[in-house]
């Protein structure tokens, strides 16, 4: 049963009053109801003021008022199926006192929410509409990360979209970085929080006027710091003798991903359905969930040999990647490399910049990247692209491995073959 009590925190000659919600199981709300008294005029025991002037008999029977009215308004709220938090508590008292309302969606993590609410009916990047799984995923998470903020940093109040501007940004960035979050991860965040503003004012939300002063960034990685799979790396991987049926079907996608270039979660989809013929060679046809891009990949002499007894049989994006980590342990591929890792507990961890055995640097990333790499200055770039399905080609130069040293030796066997 929901209770509504009165209550003073100071001591101060004019203290404000504060209303307490109660509704039982931890949800317990509490907001200034914009009154004030003195201390000594208030009964804690009744929780209301106490006197006989005129002031303080208009006061008791003010706050009688709004209990009164805040009573009505939760029993239509609970009939009606509405959340009941401090931002609506704070809603009511606002409209007791005639202030200008805020709405539900003026608020940050309700229009977040909204977001997701509405995903099967915003527009993506193939053209058609629904958001993908991942970018759902990615606004849920992003939502989870903005009450973690206003639970440390603001004590639980709630953030408005309007606050966000030159100095709310720069203060999360700051918040974010104290969490130890990567550079990449801090600036994912940041553009998360701009998206979902300018999606609001788009909307006719109320927005800063400094929102669009708000700068994106990321840390570029060096050549030398990417992971993938040289080919003796792979013929090492292909030579292990592993006992595990699990380990043994996750190196079969591990191999084939190195040879078809895609991302995990369209390569972990290929099945016999996906096989094609073209002109007398085997391809792999692929919708990319991502993308919505078709792309045809003939099937290499080498993946031929994988699939010689047929597909592997599908797995996780979770265990693939457990999978992956010990296979490439057991190939011993425990050179000392740079990364990001992302830190063991519960809840959103941050990835910690360090260096680490190359083996616990490796996911599903690796078969795309591998195939990229190996293949630059093989296939013609453009190719590759279509392929991999970057959006230009100077995304696809950084993602892949080559040093300015890959691309002199490259330059060089050019040469030498113009000479012959």
């Amino acid at each position: 049963m929901a209770s509504i009590k009165y209550l003073l925190q100071s001591g101060a000659e004019q203290a404000n009053i504060y209303l307490r919600l109660s509704l039982g199981r931890g949800k317990d709300f509490k907001r200034k109801t914009g009154l004030t008294i003195n201390p000594k005029n208030w009964s804690n025991s009744k929780g209301l003021p106490i006197g006989k002037d005129a002031d303080l008999k208009n006061l008791k029977s003010s706050l009688q008022e709004l209990s009164f009215k805040l009573e009505k308004r939760l029993n239509e709220a609970v009939i009606n199926g509405v959340g009941i938090d401090g931002v609506w508590l704070e809603n009511e008292v606002d409209l007791y006192n005639n202030k200008k309302p805020v709405f539900r969606l003026d608020w940050l993590t309700n229009y977040i929410q909204h977001i997701i609410e509405t995903a099967d009916k915003r527009s993506n990047q193939k053209g058609s509409l629904g958001l993908s799984i991942r970018r759902i995923k990615g606004y849920i998470t992003f939502k989870g990360m903005i009450l973690k903020y206003e639970k440390e940093s603001r004590k639980g109040k709630s953030i408005l979209i309007k606050e966000v501007d030159l100095s709310f940004a720069e203060d999360f960035k700051s918040w974010l970085f104290s969490k130890n979050y990567s550079i990449n991860y801090a600036g994912k965040n940041i553009d998360n929080l701009k998206a979902v503003c300018n999606d609001a004012r788009m909307n006719g939300i109320e927005t800063s006027s400094t929102l669009q002063n708000i700068r994106s960034f990321s840390e570029q990685k060096s050549n030398e710091a990417i992971i993938y799979l040289s080919v003796q790396e792979q013929q090492t991987i292909s030579e292990l003798s592993l006992k595990r049926e699990a380990l043994i079907n996750a190196r079969k996608w591990l191999l084939l991903g190195c040879l078809i270039g895609q991302r995990g979660s369209d390569l972990l989809a290929i099945s016999n359905n996906n096989i094609k013929q073209l002109e007398g060679t085997r391809i792999v046809e692929i919708r990319q969930n991502k993308t919505g891009k078709l792309v045809a990949v003939p099937l290499l002499p080498q993946a031929e040999e994988i699939l010689q007894d047929g597909f592997p049989y599908q797995i996780s994006l979770q265990n693939f990647n457990a999978y992956l980590k010990e296979i490439c342990k057991l190939g011993g591929l425990d050179t000392p490399t740079p990364g990001l890792k992302r830190s063991s507990g519960k809840g959103i961890m941050p990835s910690v910049k360090g260096i680490y055995p190359k083996y616990e640097l490796i996911g599903s990333h690796v078969c795309r990247r591998s195939f990229a790499t190996n293949f630059y200055g093989k296939i013609p770039t453009p190719i590759l692209i279509n392929i991999t399905g970057h959006g230009t080609e100077k995304m696809f130069l950084k993602y892949i491995g080559k040093t300015t040293y890959d691309n002199a030796y490259q330059m060089i066997e050019y040469f030498e073959k113009l000479k012959s």
